[in-house]
């Protein structure tokens, strides 16, 4: 009898060890989740900064070398070489999504990416702000950000058709773009996001 109560006592010892034991690896694996967001969260933002510093520089010296037709030239031809170099400088993906998307390269890739974007679209129209998110994967990390139009000049070629996007303009955008949906918008308007992805 003993030993069966020793043995009972034992078995439940075992079990109680390997729940504790479960107990403290999961807790262990979502500290360093956050800690790996935390320090995605500054990484991801310093790169976005750093891309959108450099394309609105860019655009700002083209615009004024030959007026909006000739700042589009240059994104259509050389704002994706400037992600590409930067891409590689920091060893990650950067990436530009929106619904209303301009480039064709833009479009969300994912039911996930286009999922994010309604959302964000419903949280600004709710009046909340919207925050950047990091999502642990398991094979990479992604940073998403989102963009709004917050300088007058982007409404040149992103505002209403007519009035701040000249016909000239939004001549030269379709012969670029024919499937262009990146106008009408105006300041403060929710743009799309940012796609900053890290390989593990």
């Amino acid at each position: 009898m003993k030993g069966r109560d020793t043995m009972r006592s034992l078995t439940c010892l075992l079990i109680i060890l390997m729940i504790s034991s479960c107990g403290v690896r999961e807790e262990k694996a979502t500290q360093r989740e956050e800690s790996l967001k935390k320090e995605y969260l500054q990484k991801g933002g310093e790169i976005v900064n750093l891309s959108q510093s450099e394309l609105l520089k860019n655009v700002s010296i083209a615009t004024k070398t030959g007026g909006p037709g000739y700042a589009i030239d240059f994104c259509n031809l050389r704002a994706m070489e400037i992600k590409d170099s930067l891409s590689r400088l920091n060893n990650c993906q950067i990436q530009r999504i929106a619904l209303k998307y301009r480039n064709p390269l833009d479009k969300p890739q994912s039911k996930k990416e286009e999922d994010l974007l309604r959302q964000y679209q419903l949280t600004v129209q709710r009046g909340d702000s919207i925050k950047p998110e990091v999502y642990v994967l398991e094979d990479r990390i992604e940073y998403y950000q989102p963009i709004f139009i917050n300088k007058g000049a982007c409404l040149i070629c992103h505002g209403v058709p007519g009035t701040q996007v000249t016909d000239e303009t939004l001549e030269k955008i379709m012969a670029r773009y024919p499937n262009d949906l990146a106008t009408g918008f105006s300041m403060n308007d929710f743009r799309g996001a940012w796609k900053i992805t890290f390989m593990k």
